[in-house]
């Protein structure tokens, strides 16, 4: 029996149907249930299943608003103890966030993926650890400000849940083939998206030869400046296909970064801050890059930028030990002192008292989780900035429906910030050219050399229509069957038949 931590509340029994499925049924070979990110961005998690062996591929946190939070406390769809392996694409939290409660629940396999996912996911599992804690802490604050007598709420996890979760991770090269468990390979594809993400090839043997399954995670962008770009992927029967962005392409760079400096001439005639809400983990790289890049240009003028994310900090240290992950470029600029990730006047806030210094700041670039707005550092500059006329709210990333960010983009002229009410003074912009993800084009692009085994391709990781524009261009393009599951559907492979949808209970 697991080791309580603390005084935390032990959790609800686990009902009876969460107990290990039964072995698969006669004729099926495999089977792949998508039990996150289908049908929906977030939460990503795909349970796949052999005749001796279980796998998980990610296991994320849903994420946008206080309804998706709560999902993460609901009981996996399956027993943790009964997975003999994870196989985690990258070290985003919607991909990699639930792994110390998997770990905590009773999972005592490995976690494989690449070594620079390994060293990242430490960086940000300690972080949403840290967040949490604050959050209940902050919750449990208000109830007894209110006079209610009841228990401190307790965190979704802890950070010795993360330590033992980390303990289990294990960094495996590009490109070579591993056996996660006996009877399956896997290896690892550059995948570009953010430093160490991986597509996944599995392979295994069935009805006497071997059988192919591709998951793609989430696929960035071919003219990246700073990753190298997605490996080409050998042909598969099935392929889980994220579609982020697949309705459209992004706006090209050179048009991007012209927008950015319109924007921060804007700020600077208002003499007024420009922020930019940033994902600790590639976002805040590549932005720091182009203020650099444009300042030495000369196309903007040098400006205080800060860089307020003790996350962001941290994961910045670690582009220059895995360069094997970089463009050639960027490595070389990244062993100089005064490169790729530099700007004339850099300040590096890791203290929350250097934090709310910035609060009276002018003129100023200020880069701060998270990307979304739903936690950490960005609420408090949002809580000071959104109301002033002048500022400039540069929004770099994906918004996912229900989070701050995305009531800021849609237009929303009055929000809730860290329990106050403040009206939205600030210009909102979208930089799409920003995104980590590859637009419709660049997906396209990817699964191209995997259609001559004409596989099925799951589209996962997306809202219902951007799934559906990326499906008709596989169609028209490529003449491919694509299946569009929802949480909770599975794909089977039948012996002779290939593979088929099974829907829940069937």
């Amino acid at each position: 029996m697991r080791r309580r931590h603390g005084s935390r509340p032990p959790r609800p029994p686990r009902p009876a149907r969460l107990s290990r499925p039964p072995p698969l049924q006669h004729g099926e070979l495999a089977r792949i249930a998508f039990l996150g990110a289908a049908g929906e961005v977030t939460g990503s998690c795909f349970l796949v299943e052999g005749p001796r062996w279980r796998v998980l591929v990610d296991c994320g946190m849903f994420q946008g608003g206080r309804a998706q939070a709560a999902r993460n406390w609901s009981p996996f769809e399956f027993d943790p103890a009964s997975i003999d392996a994870v196989l985690l694409t990258h070290a985003h939290i919607d991909h990699c966030g639930l792994l110390p409660r998997l770990v905590a629940e009773g999972f005592r396999g490995r976690i494989h993926c690449s070594s620079a996912t390994a060293d990242v996911t430490r960086v940000m599992l300690e972080d949403s650890a840290r967040i949490q804690a604050q959050d209940a802490a902050r919750a449990t604050r208000k109830r007894r400000e209110q006079g209610r007598q009841q228990p401190p709420i307790e965190p979704l996890y802890t950070l010795e849940d993360c330590e033992r979760a980390c303990g289990a991770l294990r960094g495996q090269a590009f490109g070579a083939w591993f056996e996660p468990v006996a009877g399956m390979r896997a290896r690892l594809r550059y995948a570009s998206h953010i430093l160490g993400a991986a597509s996944i090839e599995i392979a295994f043997q069935a009805e006497g030869r071997e059988r192919r399954i591709h998951c793609s995670g989430d696929i960035g962008r071919y003219d990246e400046p700073l990753l190298r770009g997605p490996d080409e992927l050998e042909p598969a029967e099935l392929v889980l296909m994220e579609a982020t962005y697949g309705d459209r392409d992004h706006r090209s760079m050179v048009d991007t970064l012209r927008e950015f400096e319109e924007i921060l001439r804007a700020a600077d005639e208002a003499r007024a801050n420009a922020i930019v809400p940033v994902f600790a983990l590639g976002r805040a790289q590549e932005v720091l890059h182009h203020l650099g890049a444009l300042e030495r240009a000369g196309r903007v003028r040098p400006r205080p930028v800060y860089l307020d994310s003790p996350m962001a900090i941290n994961v910045t240290e670690l582009y220059r030990r895995h360069g094997d992950c970089l463009e050639a470029g960027w490595r070389q600029l990244l062993a100089t002192p005064q490169g790729a990730l530099e700007t004339a006047q850099l300040s590096i806030t890791r203290s929350q008292e250097e934090s709310m210094r910035i609060n009276g700041v002018r003129g100023a670039v200020i880069l701060s989780a998270s990307g979304m707005c739903e936690a950490g550092r960005i609420l408090h500059h949002l809580k000071h900035n959104l109301d002033r006329r002048g500022t400039q709210l540069v929004m770099a990333g994906f918004q996912a429906a229900g989070t701050l960010g995305r009531a800021l983009v849609d237009g929303t002229r009055r929000v809730r910030v860290l329990g106050e009410w403040i009206d939205v003074a600030a210009r909102v912009h979208t930089l799409g050219g920003f995104s980590a993800h590859a637009g419709q084009s660049g997906l396209l692009e990817w699964l191209r050399p995997q259609t001559t085994a004409r596989p099925l391709v799951a589209l996962v990781h997306a809202e219902p229509s951007k799934r559906a524009a990326l499906a008709e261009r596989i169609r028209e393009r490529f003449g491919l069957a694509c299946a569009a599951p929802e949480r909770g559907d599975s794909l089977v492979l039948d012996s002779g038949a290939g593979w088929r949808p099974r829907m829940p209970g069937h």
